[in-house]
């Protein structure tokens, strides 16, 4: 649908140059997971700066600002994201050093710049244009840059087991392309160990060597990924071989086991599901599934039925559907919805019921990329969308 622009009474432009530079200064401030202290101190000084009616650094480091709505009765409207990084490689394969956040031809250039420094900006600054413009909004707005996302979240974990005021709607700043995303796959990992017998390689005959079938079941495994189901919205069951790991560091001996780690998303196969599928690859050769995140080796898989998914917001939902029309008038086109590829904090809220939608102007391809760089362009449109969202939501 299409609505009636939102129109604000203060300088956008003036806005998004201070988004940009501020943008620039979190990409020169390095925050590797585990590493966000500093860059949680500049972002809380930022929104102190700005006006922003609280702000604090919670026990575990994340950093948070409100601005106070008009009706205290009201759930909270939530911006979430998150402060770190993946590394950035090779600085040597970067055009620009990658932690300059140089501008070229109308992006910002940096490791972080799409996930996700250019969309905390958007979000900091959109809850500026309020301030900048004497509106309130109608509701709390709480902004929410968590630690260790990259590592598997545990400074959403600890936001969500503390919150302690009501939530209505948590809007992820995951790179989603000015698109609103209802969700993503879940993720499983798991680990299918082969086993053999060890022996001198220079007599393969006396051992029993597990790589063999193993690389069996990789070249079976390239076929039959194809059969896995799809969810139809948030996409295709996918899986990938990423870590082969052997029992010894001898060049000349034949393992007495050989494992490979499966990364499987999906939103439509249960963990009982997924098992048959690797089961019916890996043969009669004698093997092992194991859980791939379990800190104890060789941790069974739990039985399963229920379908896997990250989170799911049906485009059906009153809320999600209500956040598109305001976001939609903000920018003066219908925005579609969409879904996301990659996992993202917000499936550790799923367990609170929280309803979740993703909306940032960062692109899902740059992220974790050399050259990840982020639309100056996209990132001024995003400000209007979000302005308007957190002023009539």
């Amino acid at each position: 649908m299409t609505g009636k622009r939102v129109r604000m009474e203060l300088d956008w432009e003036q806005l998004l140059a201070d988004c940009v530079d501020f943008t620039q200064r979190l990409i020169q401030t390095p925050s590797m997971p585990g590493e966000e202290g500093a860059i949680a101190e500049l972002t809380a000084a930022e929104m102190r700066r700005l006006g922003f009616d609280e702000v604090w650094l919670d026990e575990i480091g994340n950093a948070c600002g409100r601005i106070r709505g008009t009706d205290p009765s009201l759930g909270t409207l939530v911006l979430n994201t998150h402060l770190d990084h993946v590394d950035p490689g090779e600085p040597g394969l970067w055009s620009v050093p990658p932690y300059s956040g140089e501008i070229v031809d109308g992006r910002i250039i940096g490791r972080g710049a799409a996930d996700i420094k250019g969309p905390l900006a958007v979000q900091i600054y959109s809850m500026t244009a309020l301030l900048r413009a004497g509106l309130r909004p109608q509701r709390d707005v709480v902004f929410t840059g968590v630690v260790k996302e990259e590592v598997g979240g545990d400074g959403a974990i600890y936001w969500v087991e503390h919150l302690d005021y009501p939530v209505d709607l948590v809007v992820l700043g995951e790179p989603s392309d000015n698109k609103i995303a209802l969700g993503h796959r879940g993720g499983v990992w798991l680990w299918l160990k082969f086993y053999g017998r060890s022996a001198h390689a220079s007599v393969p005959d006396k051992g029993e060597n597990p790589n063999y079938p193993l690389g069996e079941f990789l070249h079976k495994l390239k076929t039959a990924k194809e059969t896995l189901s799809s969810h139809p919205l948030l996409g295709k069951t996918t899986v990938s071989p990423t870590i082969i790991e052997v029992d010894t560091k001898s060049q000349n001996v034949i393992p007495a086991w050989t494992r490979v780690m499966l990364d499987f998303r999906t939103a439509s196969e249960s963990m009982n599901s997924l098992k048959a599928f690797v089961e019916g690859l890996a043969g009669e050769w004698p093997h092992s599934l194991s859980d791939g995140l379990a800190p104890e080796p060789d941790t069974p898989l739990p039985d399963s039925d229920e379908p896997i998914f990250g989170f799911y917001t049906p485009p059906e939902d009153a809320k999600a559907l209500r956040a598109q029309a305001i976001i939609s008038s903000g920018v003066g086109y219908d925005v579609p919805f969409s879904s996301y590829q990659f996992a993202t904090d917000g499936r550790h809220f799923v367990p609170y019921n929280l309803t979740m939608i993703g909306y940032a102007p960062g692109e899902e391809p740059q992220a974790h990329i050399v050259d990840e760089s982020i639309s100056i362009a996209k990132m001024a449109e995003s400000l209007r969308g979000h302005a308007a969202l957190l002023r009539d939501y």
